[in-house]
């Protein structure tokens, strides 16, 4: 009886894991915009962290001398402690996460890859120089003519938690990247770039603000009719970044051969603001914040739950 009840519970928990992470693996994906992509995460490891760190709590708790149906009354007490040393351990895995994904970006954009954007051949490039294409299209936030942009939009407590007690807080509800095929050239011959569905990290930052119930110009772009439609009655906060000709370019990717010349496009294109070299050390910086304080969450996180389940020597 005991070893079917055993083997009854690692089934359910098993169950229960694969059920969180389905469900944080869809959340993640549905995120608006770029909002996983431009912290180096991605959906399969955002749910890879909810299913370790939930599974980390039940083996805690199958492992410790903890009796949680001998608690009675103080059940809820002990489920906010342990939800007071999960979350922690959440952020930290995330920040892990966070820390490899920008280190890999600071490998691909290290200068020691730089290849003349004129002697580019097909497969893995990483080049950097001016933006000299003229073609240029409007960003639909600020109608600024740019090649390439990315949008986002926030709003103030857009799922009502002040109604419930709650504090207010900006959420990003919509994002996006735009913009038109361009060139780069860094004086040894042009390579065409293709931003569509590339990952962003521009410059020339400029953010839009509109209150409750403030009914955009007609020169807004609206690059979300939803949002208005579903949040006119809240505060919200445009933003957009802005890649114009003339601006100094890093682009890693896979370059193909197309009808004209080569061109570096789809989903592993990355754009940034700035040279190579910039760009690196920008990622770089980033992966050792987001990898140190992943450290200290993970640390904290498995020190409160070993002590509160009474794991361990």
């Amino acid at each position: 009886m005991t070893a079917a009840l055993g083997l009854y519970l690692v089934v359910l928990a098993a169950v229960v894991l694969f059920f969180v992470g389905a469900l944080a693996y869809y959340q993640a994906a549905a995120a608006p915009g770029q909002a996983l992509r431009k912290r180096g995460l991605t959906p399969r490891w955002v749910a890879a962290a909810f299913v370790a760190s939930f599974g980390v709590v039940v083996g805690f708790g199958s492992l410790g001398d903890v009796n949680v149906f001998a608690l009675g009354g103080d059940i809820r007490g002990f489920g906010f402690v342990v939800t007071l040393f999960g979350v922690p351990l959440l952020l930290g895995l995330l920040g892990l996460g966070a820390g490899y994904g920008q280190g890999r970006r600071w490998r691909r954009f290290h200068p020691t890859n730089d290849a003349p954007t004129g002697a580019v051949t097909s497969g893995t490039v990483a080049c950097t120089g001016p933006v000299t294409d003229t073609e240029t299209a409007t960003a639909p936030v600020t109608g600024r003519e740019g090649c390439c942009w990315s949008w986002s939009v926030e709003v103030l407590d857009p799922h009502g938690a002040s109604a419930a007690g709650q504090r207010e807080r900006w959420a990003t509800v919509a994002g996006g990247v735009g913009g038109v095929p361009f060139e780069i050239d860094d004086g040894s011959g042009p390579l065409a770039v293709d931003p569509t569905g590339a990952t962003v990290d521009l410059a020339a930052e400029r953010t839009l603000r509109f209150a409750a119930d403030e009914r955009p110009p007609d020169s807004f772009g609206t690059p979300d009719p939803d949002v208005e439609r579903m949040h006119g009655d809240k505060q919200r906060r445009y933003t957009e970044t802005l890649l114009a000709p003339g601006d100094h370019a890093a682009v890693t990717g896979t370059a193909t051969r197309s009808e004209e010349a080569l061109v570096v496009a789809g989903d592993h294109t990355h754009v940034a603001v700035g040279s190579l070299a910039t760009a690196a050390t920008r990622y770089r910086n980033r992966a050792l914040l987001y990898a140190c304080g992943g450290l200290v969450g993970v640390a904290v996180g498995l020190w409160g739950l070993t002590g509160l389940f009474g794991v361990g020597p």
